[in-house]
């Protein structure tokens, strides 16, 4: 018996006495349809949100002076094994330090694929990826995913493309009648 399932003995039942799940039951799924089309519209509003996660500026400019401290931390590990004094170290590190902030070149991490762990430097990357390829199609960035499907969606468009004709032809009419004016004086 383990944990309370199966036989206390083996004798006498014709089996040895091994527990295992039945593998011939049919576990129902119930169609999509059925379940609540409020539930999929939070998982899918749940899933949009992890695609489009922003990156922190504040964690990659953190990365980014880190990785600077350790290049400084190893050229004053280097001197200090080359017997350097401790001034002239200092002086040294400050030097090279300014350097690397004067440069501000793309760090290896940033131009290599970043690795897992870099939730951050990967939105960073995923986003940079999404905008080449908006401009590559054209797409507009006040573009909503899904738009397309809203049944008033054209009308509001339309709409919207009339105001900012008859804004426009407002300030047409505008200038024409100051021109107008000026010319008279």
């Amino acid at each position: 018996m383990y944990n309370g399932i199966g036989l206390t003995t083996p004798r006498g039942s014709g089996t040895n006495g091994y527990v295992q799940r039945n593998l011939s039951t049919l576990r129902v799924k119930r169609p999509r349809d059925e379940r609540g089309g409020e539930r999929d519209e939070k998982d899918r509003e749940r899933l949009e949100s992890q695609l489009n996660r922003q990156p922190n500026a504040d964690i990659l400019e953190h990365q980014r002076k880190r990785q600077l401290e350790v290049k400084c931390a190893e050229l004053q590990d280097m001197m200090e094994e080359q017997g350097y004094s401790a001034e002239e170290i200092e002086e040294k590190v400050n030097s090279f330090r300014m350097m690397l902030q004067e440069k501000e070149e793309p760090t290896p991490a940033a131009i290599e694929r970043p690795t897992v762990t870099e939730t951050h430097a990967l939105a960073a990357a995923n986003q940079q990826k999404n905008d080449r390829l908006r401009a590559a199609f054209g797409i507009a960035s006040d573009y909503v995913d899904g738009s397309s499907f809203h049944a008033d969606r054209k009308e509001r468009e339309k709409e919207k493309r009339e105001k900012e004709r008859l804004e426009k032809e407002r300030l047409q009419q505008q200038k024409y009648t100051q021109r107008l004016s000026l010319h008279d004086m």
